[in-house]
């Protein structure tokens, strides 16, 4: 079998859920053959990116997730998606090791966000995420100035994100402030793949699942609908 797509997933289960989910509900195809043939490891024993990260652990997680690209480099897969914000942290290094091309969803996010007019951008993501300024890194190439919320902000944002985890809640009164008081000044972005399970719809949020759903569908040839 060719697989167009392999998604090395599980940061968590059900944020990588939701992209295969949208990917699907987004092409356009008229029978099953001409969906995205795809290859999904859900690899939800990776080490939490963001503990590695703070803690110098960068090769606890580098070792583990290199049997996903040896599986895929096995497979020749040629596209790759990573739906982990934070793990963007590794990049680079991932590259390395990897055959095939490895969407850069923090880049294109920030494109995405240039396109439709942003200048600044409000970053809801984790500590790791936020602490490595990943997508002030990024931000430089679409002359866009990034804001994070405040600490105690940030903190609520946090449990959000870890009660999405252990909770499998979606629904948080909190965020509904938060995105009340950062999207009027700037495009809020949903910088953590386990917010893209609230289910949120305002046309100054952008969702990087949504956008790594799109740029796949693209790349893979397909209709967007």
């Amino acid at each position: 079998m060719n697989y167009e797509l392999g998604i090395v997933g599980g940061m968590g289960p059900l944020a990588t859920s939701v992209l295969f989910d949208y990917i699907v509900r987004h092409t356009a195809a008229a029978k099953d053959q001409e969906h995205i043939n795809a290859l999904i490891l859900n690899h939800s024993t990776l080490p939490d990116r963001t503990d590695v990260i703070l803690h110098g652990k960068d090769e606890d997680f580098l070792d583990a997730v290199k049997s996903d690209f040896d599986i895929l480099n096995d497979l020749n897969v040629p596209l790759i998606a990573f739906p982990c914000n934070t793990g963007h942290y590794f990049f680079d290094a991932m590259s390395k090791m990897a055959k095939g091309k490895i969407i850069n969803m923090i880049d294109e996010t920030l494109a995405h966000c240039k396109k439709m007019g942003a200048k600044n951008v409000a970053v809801f993501a984790t500590e790791g995420t936020r602490s490595t300024k990943l997508y002030d890194h990024y931000a430089a190439r679409h002359d866009l100035r990034v804001i994070y919320p405040t600490a105690e902000e940030q903190e609520a944002i946090t449990r959000i994100i870890y009660d999405v985890k252990e909770l499998g809640k979606t629904r948080f009164p909190e965020m509904d402030v938060l995105l009340e008081k950062y999207t009027k000044d700037a495009v809020v972005i949903l910088a953590c793949t386990e917010l893209s399970t609230l289910g949120i719809d305002n046309e100054k949020v952008v969702d990087t699942t949504q956008v790594l759903g799109d740029v796949i569908i693209e790349t893979c040839g397909r209709k967007r609908i």
